[in-house]
Parts: structure tokens; C-alpha cells; sequence
């Protein structure tokens, strides 16, 4: 039963035939082996044998357990001349040292058992010659009778209750809890326990029926007295009087690493919380960062570029080329595997079904998604708030809206480019419809040297040519048409719907062949067009050719027809390009202006859609905070700034201002008091003077410089991607300095201070594992114990943390269930121990690695111990 503390269901008041109060035929049995089949019934992990005055059923008991998983402990019920004690001791003891303590509190072997005689010592007293036995004292049933809180000098119950040899009180009715929180204030916080003494409800006799009626739950690796004594002293994390509830968060069990450094080693976790400690060098720091590297949740390059490129090279220091990492989970009450080899892609996952591992195709970063922070990013997410974002996000599921974010920022950029290739192609036919008034002219003065009626058959010609090209332009290139249907393989995982799946593959197998068929007979199709469209073309110039020699023919048989021919060849070409000048302007007018008119309305409904994606997603983490506000008790405040991060943009305009020669306080201006959207719009439109604010240093010339700078080089493409470009939310945080009560910005602590607050936030809630390296070197010290070993203590149960630690606050004061020292020689890693702090070797070897040792503890101890006592 030994390994991490958990808790476990006891019953310290359990009385046999050994007691006089025993009615022999209400009991149920005269048999030790049933006491023991009872409490196993029962679902009890320890049993305390707690009979009047006596141990003469210890040994038995504890003889009759010995082939069972039950912890019996032996003890007495001791008649003080106040009340009824408790005392209980360690299992195996015999039942030799109580008789003896008996004896020393006036109860003599002709005495003992007898339910009419008393020690001659009250409850104090008593308490200090069992604790001095190595027992432990508990006052029996305080709110009944012959029982503590039935003493009539209040004075003197306090005084009891308060002597450190008592080691807690067994209490029947709950609400005796807040009667003795409001006689003890805050001078002890006293460990209540319940035992059943054998009485069911509404008897007053001891019954084999009624063991385990009335229990407490101890946490602990072992249900031993050294486990009880050690929840005992810390009743607030470790007593129960309910039943706690099953841990269902999702929560990693154990990561083990074949190669390398910690080859072979297998580190296990508790639900809650779990300690690594040791020297530098270790191991510890791996053993985290193998966690993340098989759920695929390493450090963000992006982000914290300097740190994942340490991380990366102490893995690949510490790992082999045949290292693999193999880490076990529940998540969603199911049991998974996940295994990744060095420099494997992706994490094989499996998941328990019926006592076989079968591989499935979840994500692990979905499976199993976890707040982790390597050394030094604790400090890094505390500087920037963009970074810090990932506190909040940490409860939240934005897939939707960083998908979409995503999809309609690629959509806008392609509007863009469509935009600029629209802007340029206007311009051209602008350019070429501004000369029509021009040629006009020119074919006026020379069609009047020609007649009428030649000038009229030569202009029908030129619109021919001209409606013959635009047919030409018009129609698609055949190898441009395609549609690429063709369909991922598809397979049941179900054997019993392979059939179903082979159907879906005839369908999309059928699909893809009738598509390409159809495209085939569409290019097919173009093409023929195309030719025939050739042969029209040919046909018409022959006929052209024709008609030119004709005229040309008719011209030079009237005077000076060289002249002539020459004039209407220059007649020719104007009324080409009259031609061309009128068509253009019909296209810029009846297509390519509201084509862009088109873009523009379409750009404006995804810039909506984006701008309420982000609404929405800020409004989504807003609520979040306000929810961690409430739970984070005044500690650190939190906000969604309704500015987002503005860097994006200004790198953008870094890249519109090249040879403009615009101030940069100008663009950091700007950066900060425009929205993108404003700005591109503006500038889109030439309506430079909107955006003139000199109150806020953007003045009319250095836009005027920008503008002309993004049109003379052609800059309108990065101007429109700069319009969608990302605008990260930004979280704020204050915290709440406890020398004077005032919150103050994160950016005016130091980085110890900023640190601690992002803990505090990180451990405000949520259910993913919390997994963090070393955040005492990050931390302000004085702090540690104030806000993050209170945080730890008060969120226990429903939450699993993972720390590498040099920190007693967060090991002993936050009182981690399991405690994992490493050790480092010959180049090699390996887990020294594992188990509660209250195992000897454990608490040993924390001492060590915290302290260490005895001697540096004591040294520090004694010279501090005036400050402790004064305090």
C-alpha cells in the first residue's frame, strides 16, 4: 500500500467483547477473524481496537489481519477523571506498552478493563503519557457524554484542546466543527475525527454491524499510525470527514523514457499534487519536458524562441537516438498510452479497451492539453502581454475562432491581390478611354477627304478586328479548367462496416471518373471553340485582305492615290483605336469599375465577419476573466484591454514607409490611434485629411508622404494586407501589493513579483495538469508562501501539479502527496525514492534536498526562532 498519499477510510473507535459494555448476544460474534471480515466488509482500509480501559483484544486482532490488506492499530479507551481518551499506537505494537501506560495513569492490571474506575489524571494529563509512549491521543467523542465539550469550565476545555499532546478530536455531530472553530479562533485549527464505537443509530450498545457506521477519511501513502499522525498535523489538507469525491480531472499517471540519461526510468504521479526534487543535473527538468514533448506541447518557438532552442538542445543532450517516451493518461475516464520516439513527428496514441491497447487517432494536444512552463517562461509570459493571453486561453476552446480568423484573413488576402489587379487593370482602361475624344477628332478631320460610305465599310472592319481579339481574350486556356475531386482513402475502423466504408469508396471512385470525364469534354469543348474561332478569324482576314486591296485598288485610280492610300491606312489605325478606346470604356464602366466595386462590398463583409470574430472572442475571454477575478479573491486583477496589440500593423507600416522618409514616432502614432481597417480605407478612397489627428502626433504632411510613397512605388498590395493583419487581444494585471493593499500594474513589479502573479493566475482554475519547472527561480520569494502555497492548499482535489522544485513552501507547505527525489553519477539519472512526506526515507531525503540536512536545518531554525516566536 505504499506509494503516493491518498485517502483512506479508518475507523479509530472499534470496540470488541473486550469491553464490559458488550452485550455478548447483541455483539454478533466472540471471534477476532470477524472484527477483521467486518471492517474489509465495511470498505475500511484501518481499524483502531479501542476497548474500555484494555488491550486484551489487540494482539488477536492484529493476528487475524495479518493475511488481509487491513492496517490494525492497537489502543485503548482510557476513563480519565475528566472523560473518555483515545489513545492508539503504532501497528505491531504489543499489547504490553499500553497495559504499561495504563498502569502509569493509575489503572492497574487487577483495574484494567473495568468500566467503573478512572486514571488519576484528567484529559492533559493523560494525553502526555500516551504521546510520551509514542501513542497518539484523540478525545473520544467530545459532544457526548463523558466527553470533552461536556466539562463545564470553559476556560479549561480551551486549554485542553490547545496542549499539542492532543492530537485531535473524535466529534459525532458535523456541527460540533464550527463550535470548536469559534471556542479556538485562530489560536489552533483542531483535527476532528469520527469512529463509529461500534454503536449504530439510535443504540446504545456495541454492535459487529455497526464498524465503519461512523469513519474519516486520512490521507496518506500508508493507513499506519505515522500516516495518520502526519494527516493529523495537517487536518486541513489531509482529514475528511465525508467521503471525498473520485478524481475525475484528466491527470498524467506516469511517463517512463528508455535511452538516454534516465534510461529505464519510470516516474509516477499522483492525481494532485507531485514534487521532483534534487541536485542540478538530475534529471528533473527532463522528466517535464518529455512529458510535453510526447503531447506534442513543447515550447512555443514563436513565442519563446531563446528558450525552446535551450529545451531542444538539453533534450538532444540528455536523449538518445533510440530514446523513446512513453506516458500514460486518463482523460475522460479512459486510459491512454502515448509513445514518441527522438525526433518522431507525432505521438502514437493507444487507448485501454478491455484490458488491450488499441491505437486510435486522437490528438494528443487535444487529449490531454496542459499549462506548462519550462525555466524561464513563467518570466517571459509575465513581460508581454500578448504572451500572457495564454493564461486565459488555457479554459477556453477558441478553435472556432482561430480557425476562422485564420480562414478569413487568407480569404482578404486574396481579395487583395485581386483588388490591386482590378485597381491596375482600371487604370489601364481608364488610360486608354481618356484618348477617345482625341481619335475621335482625328478620324472626323480625315474621314471627310474619303466618302462616307468607305469611311463606314473600313470602321466596320476595325469593330470587327476588334470583337474577333476581345472573343479570343475572352475565352479560358483548356489546361486552366480543372477540378480535383480526387478523395482521401477512406476505411472503417468498425470491422462490422467495412461494407459501409467500400460503398463510400465506390461512390467517390464513381465521382471522381464522371467529374474527369466531364472536364475532359469541357477542354475538349474550349478547344474545339478555339479552332473554330481560329478558322473564322483566318476566313475574315482573307476576306479582309480582300477588301483593303480593293480599296486601295479604288483610291489609285483617283488622283495622287499613294496619298490617298496613305491617308486611309492612318484612318485605319484611328478608328482601330477608336474602336479599342470605345470598348475599353464600355468594359471600364460596365464591368471592371463595378467589378471592383464588387471586390470592395465583398472585402467589406469579411473585414464584418473578422472584426466579430474578434468581438466575440475578446467578449468569450472577458467572461473568463471575470470568472478567474472572483476566484483569485482580490489577489491579482485581470482585464481584456478593448485596445489589441497594435505590433503587427506597425511592422506593416514599417514596410509602406521605406524612402518616405516619415518619422517613426509619426508611425508608432499611427500604430496606436488607427485602426488598420481605418487607415487602409482612407488611403484606398485618397481621403488623406481623415486621418490627421495632431493631438495624438499624426500631422497632414507625413500621411501626405506615405500615401504618395505607396502609390509611387506600388505598395497597395502590403497597404491591404495590412488591413487584416493580426491584432492580438492583450491581457492586463494588477496585483494587490500586501504592504499597502493597492493594485498595481505587472509592469511596475519586479520579475519575481510578476512571476508570482501569473502563477496566482495560473492556478486560479481550470482542470488541464499544471506542469512547471522550477518557479521559485522566477519567484519573489517572501510571496511564495503568502499567495502560491495558499493557492495550492486551496484548490487541491480537482486539479493535477506537476513541479520541479527547490521550494520547501511548495513541498512541505503546499504538502505534496508525491515526492520524486533524482539523482545524478557516471552520467546516468535515476529516481532516488518516491512516496508521502511522512515515510522516514522521503522526509529524510526532502530535508536533504531542501534544507540541506539536519545540521543546516537546525542552524537556520535556531536563529530564526526568535523572529518566529515574536511574530
Amino acid at each position: 500500500m505504499s506509494g503516493w498519499a491518498r485517502f483512506w477510510a479508518v475507523d479509530l473507535h472499534v470496540h470488541t467483547p473486550a469491553s464490559q459494555d458488550v452485550n455478548e448476544g447483541l455483539y454478533g460474534t466472540a471471534d477476532a477473524a470477524d472484527v477483521v471480515s467486518a471492517a474489509v466488509s465495511a470498505g475500511l482500509d484501518a481499524i483502531a481496537i479501542t476497548d474500555h480501559n484494555t488491550s486484551e483484544w489487540c494482539d488477536a486482532v492484529g493476528a487475524a489481519a495479518a493475511e488481509t490488506d487491513l492496517v490494525v492499530l492497537p489502543g485503548v479507551e482510557i476513563s480519565t477523571n475528566e472523560g473518555h481518551l483515545l489513545a492508539i499506537w503504532e501497528q505491531g505494537t504489543k499489547s504490553k506498552v499500553i497495559d504499561e501506560v495504563l498502569v502509569k495513569l493509575g489503572i492497574g492490571g487487577a483495574e484494567q478493563g473495568k468500566l467503573d474506575i478512572a486514571a488519576n489524571v484528567g484529559f492533559a494529563d493523560a494525553a502526555r503519557v500516551v504521546s510520551e509512549a509514542d501513542g497518539i491521543a484523540i478525545a473520544a467523542h467530545i459532544d457526548r457524554p463523558r466527553g470533552l465539550l461536556k466539562l463545564q469550565v470553559a476556560a479549561h476545555v480551551k486549554s485542553i484542546l490547545l496542549e499539542e499532546c492532543l492530537a485531535a478530536v473524535e466529534i459525532v455531530d458535523f456541527a460540533t466543527v464550527k463550535t470548536l472553530e469559534q471556542k479556538l479562533g485562530d489560536k489552533r485549527l483542531a483535527a476532528c475525527v469520527r469512529g463509529s464505537d461500534m454503536t449504530p443509530d439510535g443504540g446504545s450498545y456495541h454492535c459487529l454491524g455497526a464498524i465503519g457506521h461512523r469513519r474519516t477519511w486520512i490521507k496518506a501513502a500508508v493507513p499506519d499510525l505515522v500516516g495518520i499522525r502526519h494527516a493529523l498535523q495537517d487536518p486541513e489538507l489531509r482529514i475528511r470527514l465525508k467521503e471525498p469525491p473520485e478524481a475525475t480531472h484528466p491527470r498524467i499517471e506516469s511517463v517512463e523514457i528508455t535511452g538516454g540519461f534516465l534510461d529505464r526510468q519510470k516516474v509516477l504521479f499522483s492525481p494532485d499534487l507531485s514534487c521532483l526534487l534534487g541536485g542540478t543535473g538530475a534529471g528533473k527538468s527532463l522528466v517535464l519536458e518529455a512529458i510535453r514533448y510526447v503531447l506534442c506541447q513543447e515550447v512555443d518557438a514563436s513565442s519563446f524562441p531563446k528558450i525552446a532552442q535551450e529545451v531542444d538542445s538539453r533534450m538532444r543532450n540528455t536523449l538518445s537516438d533510440s530514446s523513446v517516451v512513453r506516458l500514460t493518461i486518463r482523460s475522460g475516464g479512459q486510459q491512454y498510452r502515448l509513445e514518441r520516439a527522438v525526433d518522431q513527428r507525432a505521438s502514437m496514441v493507444y487507448q485501454e479497451v478491455d484490458g488491450d491497447w488499441i491505437e486510435v487517432s486522437d490528438d494528443p494536444q487535444l487529449l490531454m492539453p496542459v499549462s506548462a512552463f519550462s525555466q524561464g517562461e513563467v518570466l517571459e509570459a509575465s513581460r508581454e502581454p500578448v504572451g500572457r493571453m495564454s493564461l486565459i486561453d488555457a479554459g477556453l476552446d477558441l478553435t472556432t475562432f482561430n480557425d476562422g480568423e485564420e480562414e478569413l484573413r487568407g480569404k482578404l488576402q486574396e481579395n487583395a491581390k485581386q483588388i490591386v489587379r482590378q485597381r491596375k487593370k482600371i487604370e489601364s482602361l481608364r488610360q486608354a478611354a481618356s484618348r477617345e475624344g482625341d481619335l475621335a477628332e482625328r478620324v472626323r478631320e480625315l474621314s471627310a477627304l474619303f466618302d462616307t460610305e468607305l469611311v463606314k465599310q473600313q470602321e466596320g472592319w476595325k469593330s470587327e478586328a476588334s470583337t474577333l481579339k476581345a472573343l479570343f481574350e475572352w475565352l479560358p486556356v483548356p489546361s486552366d479548367i480543372d477540378v480535383d475531386l480526387e478523395a482521401e482513402p477512406v476505411r472503417g475502423d468498425v470491422e462490422s462496416n467495412s461494407d459501409l466504408f467500400q460503398e463510400v469508396a465506390s461512390i467517390l471512385a464513381e465521382l471522381s471518373t464522371r467529374v474527369g470525364r466531364n472536364v475532359t469534354q469541357i477542354r475538349k469543348a474550349i478547344e474545339t471553340a478555339i479552332g473554330g474561332l481560329k478558322d473564322v478569324d483566318r476566313r475574315w482576314k482573307e476576306r479582309n485582305v480582300e477588301f483593303v486591296a480593293a480599296l486601295d485598288q479604288k483610291l489609285s485610280e483617283l488622283g495622287d492615290g499613294t496619298s490617298l492610300i496613305t491617308l486611309r491606312t492612318q484612318l485605319g489605325t484611328f478608328q482601330e483605336q477608336l474602336v479599342d478606346a470605345r470598348r475599353k470604356k464600355t468594359e471600364l464602366s460596365g464591368q471592371a469599375e463595378p467589378r471592383l466595386k464588387e471586390l470592395q462590398e465583398t472585402r467589406e463583409q469579411l473585414l464584418g465577419k473578422l472584426q466579430a470574430i474578434r468581438d466575440e472572442r475578446r467578449q468569450l475571454r472577458r467572461d473568463r476573466v471575470a470568472a478567474l477575478n472572483k476566484k483569485m479573491s482580490g489577489i491579482v486583477k485581470l482585464d481584456v484591454s478593448q485596445h489589441p496589440d497594435s505590433s503587427s500593423f506597425r511592422e506593416a507600416l514599417d514596410v509602406l514607409k521605406t524612402g518616405s522618409r516619415v518619422r517613426e514616432d509619426v508611425l508608432s502614432a499611427i500604430a496606436t490611434s488607427i485602426h488598420p481597417f481605418r487607415f487602409v480605407r482612407c488611403l484606398l478612397a485618397g481621403d488623406t485629411g481623415a486621418l490627421v489627428d495632431d493631438g495624438k502626433g499624426v500631422d497632414a504632411a507625413s500621411i501626405a508622404r506615405l500615401f504618395a510613397n505607396i502609390d509611387d512605388r506600388n505598395l497597395w498590395l502590403q497597404l491591404l494586407e495590412a488591413q487584416s493583419c493580426s491584432m492580438p487581444d492583450q491581457l492586463s494585471i494588477k496585483f494587490k501589493r500586501p504592504e499597502d493593499g493597492h493594485y498595481v500594474p505587472v509592469e511596475q513589479l519586479a520579475h519575481g513579483q510578476k512571476c508570482t502573479a501569473v502563477l496566482v493566475v495560473l492556478l486560479a482554475d481550470g482542470t488541464s495538469p499544471v506542469i512547471v519547472d522550477q518557479p521559485e527561480d522566477a519567484l519573489h520569494a517572501p510571496w511564495i508562501e503568502a499567495y502560491l502555497v495558499e493557492r495550492l492548499r486551496s484548490l487541491r482535489g480537482d486539479r493535477q501539479y506537476i513541479f520541479a522544485t527547490r521550494s520547501p513552501g511548495i513541498v512541505v507547505g503546499a504538502d505534496a502527496e508525491q515526492i520524486v527525489t533524482m539523482k545524478a553519477s557516471a552520467g546516468r539519472g535515476e529516481i532516488e525514492a518516491t512516496g508521502s512526506l511522512e515515510r522516514h526515507d522521503l522526509n529524510k531525503l526532502t530535508l536533504y534536498h531542501l534544507e540541506g540536512g539536519p545540521r543546516a536545518f537546525r542552524r537556520r531554525s535556531e536563529k530564526l526562532q526568535v523572529s518566529v516566536e515574536a511574530d
